[in-house]
């Protein structure tokens, strides 16, 4: 079996490097969407709660309360069905985002090149299937 030479080792490493630094900047693109939209909505529901307070401490009649807490629910639920919402879509076009890139070629186009590079085929092509094969566990497309 033939080694992996330095340029080899090099161009994957920077493969992999330029890879992670991609799921990374995804990742962080992510988690900031993901704390504003959760700011927002405990905010949201922090000010209905101190409006249904103060709406509860200004009523008079004790038997007017329960009514007035149960038309509270309504927009409270529906708050929690958009932040549901909100949060399926900013988790479903990161992922998006993340297979698209992932399968744009940029990465891919390095990986090809390295192999090229080196007259060792068998070796790139057994190492080519087995990231392959992880890639295909994580990317169903």
């Amino acid at each position: 079996m033939p080694a992996i030479t330095l340029p080899d080792l090099r161009a994957q490493l920077a493969m992999q490097v330029d890879f992670l630094s991609q799921v990374s900047h995804h990742t962080i693109d992510t988690l900031e969407q993901l704390s504003d939209l959760n700011m927002h909505t405990a905010r949201r529901m922090f000010d209905e709660g101190i409006r249904l307070g103060r709406a509860l401490a200004s009523c008079n009649d004790p038997m007017q309360m329960g009514a007035l807490a149960m038309r509270a629910i309504p927009p409270a639920a529906e708050g929690w069905r958009n932040w549901h919402g909100a949060l399926v879509n900013v988790l479903t076009n990161s992922g998006a985002t993340l297979a698209r890139d992932a399968n744009d070629g940029g990465w891919q186009a390095a990986r090809g090149a390295s192999s090229s590079a080196a007259g060792n085929a068998a070796s790139v092509r057994s190492a080519r299937a087995g990231f392959e094969d992880m890639g295909a566990a994580h990317n169903p497309t």
